[in-house]
């Protein structure tokens, strides 16, 4: 049987979000029918602030993978000395921009039978039309979060988005697009547990968990606010935030100053597994983004849900449908919030209960066995095309 060659192109191999699902769906995809390789945007031996290594490379290359980094197909910036004296003496008059790409990465582009641009932000909008159709955008910023996301596209070119965007989300999502195609997968992961292990705790004191980077996309303040007024009602409270990020460098320090919980409030850092951490450590319950009454906004909300520990949402989406979750509760009320959580660290049958419902839930709706043939399907669309 001949394979298709199919490329994933991703920003970076670090661990995160668009990077986690990229490799999710490596690991899932029949290797008997599709051959993946991957192109980093990063140069090869570009450095990060924020992330120790490349945590994804390695899982990659396991799995039979072929990485490549954009180094070789980059041009150069610099000009000759001919060229430099050239426009010194012409005033910059004739001075072009040069070209980003050189022809070596088109050319790279088009031995592929599909690329899938994880992230339409790093789509490449120079392509001609004969690898456009060739492409797959994966989604994975709300407009919501970033306004402009879509500010580079040509919105009356056709276009094939891939993401986990319901029908009436996306009527909003991709509204400024004369003639796209959408195709739904869902952010999916293995699912390892079949038995949820948490159980209630009746402890002296309780600790809530979020699991989140500190950074402008992923605002703490509602969940502060929350702590604040739910440390009232429950005094024997922590709230313990895992994630990369400085705290101080992005102002949550000194809004927990402001206030006067500062004490109460831990940061632990980046955790390279959610799962083993809260395996390690009782967790009485989790605080995530949510998106539009509906679900976790994201894979740190998904992990948690398959360790059983209860999660309740704030819902970052501005306009959210009015339907209840009772699954997945998400709240734009800080006193419901509050009430919410005081009622799952206090009483022991709504928090198993919510559990429950929770780890059965991402087991049918997230695990990748169930949901990699609608991708698999996509892409021999595309290829045969």
């Amino acid at each position: 049987m001949q394979k298709h060659n199919i490329l994933f192109v991703v920003g970076s191999l670090h661990q995160a979000g668009a990077e986690r699902f990229a490799y999710e769906i490596d690991a899932a995809l029949n290797k008997d029918k599709f051959k993946v390789s991957i192109l980093c945007l990063e140069k090869d031996n570009q450095t990060s602030d924020t992330w120790k290594n490349r945590f994804y490379e390695k899982k990659h290359l396991d799995l039979g993978t072929n990485i490549s980094y954009i180094d070789a197909f980059l041009t150069s910036e610099k000009h000759s000395f001919f060229e430099r004296l050239f426009h010194k003496l012409t005033n910059n008059a004739f001075k072009k921009k040069k070209a980003k790409w050189k022809t070596s990465f088109y050319n790279f582009l088009s031995t592929y039978d599909v690329i899938h641009w994880m992230g339409e932000y790093n789509f490449v909008h120079t392509l001609p039309e004969s690898l456009n159709i060739k492409s797959l955008i994966h989604i994975m910023t709300a407009r919501f979060q970033e306004p402009d996301i879509y500010k580079a596209f040509n919105f009356k070119y056709d276009y094939h988005f891939i993401s986990g965007f319901k029908d009436e989300e996306l009527k909003s999502e991709l509204n400024q697009f004369e003639n796209v195609k959408h195709t739904y997968f869902p952010l999916v992961l293995k699912i390892n547990s079949e038995e949820n292990k948490w159980n209630f705790v009746d402890g002296e004191v309780k600790k809530i968990a979020i699991f989140t980077r500190l950074d402008r996309f992923k605002p703490l303040d509602p969940f502060l606010y929350s702590f604040q007024l739910l440390l009232d009602k429950l005094p024997n409270c922590e709230l313990h935030i895992f994630g990369s990020g400085d705290p101080v460098k992005e102002g949550v320090v000194s809004f927990l100053e402001r206030l006067a919980i500062k004490e109460k409030v831990f940061f632990r850092g980046h955790q390279e597994s959610i799962v083993s951490t809260i395996n390690n450590e009782h967790i009485d319950m989790s605080w995530f983004q949510g998106y539009n009454n509906d679900r976790p906004a994201g894979y740190a909300g998904f992990d948690v849900c398959t360790t059983g520990v209860p999660l309740i949402c704030w819902d970052f989406f501005p306009n959210p449908n009015n339907a209840f979750n009772s699954v997945y509760p998400h709240y734009k009320n800080l006193n419901q919030f509050v009430d919410q959580s005081f009622k799952i660290l206090t009483h022991k049958d709504e928090a198993e209960k919510l559990s429950n419902a929770q780890f059965r839930d991402i087991e049918k709706s997230r695990n990748s066995r169930y949901f990699i043939q609608i991708l698999e399907e996509t892409y021999q669309s595309i290829a045969t095309d």
